[in-house]
């Protein structure tokens, strides 16, 4: 497909609208006042976070 929508090969219209980026604000709206990020996802913040700490313990360790 074109970037205007449009088949390469016949010319036919293929899509009539365009998609354009959504904005951060715009997507605050969609999301709510409630929206906050899963459980899951701030426990494995969490474990790389912890994980990236100890190699640099690790790290110390192996120069000192």
């Amino acid at each position: 497909m074109k970037d205007d929508g449009t088949c390469p090969t016949c010319g036919r219209a293929l899509a009539t609208q365009t998609l354009a980026p959504i904005s951060g604000k715009a997507l605050r709206e969609l999301a709510g006042d409630d929206a906050k990020a899963p459980w899951h996802f701030k426990l494995l913040v969490a474990a790389v976070v912890a994980y990236l700490g100890w190699r640099v313990v690790q790290l110390v360790g192996l120069l000192g």
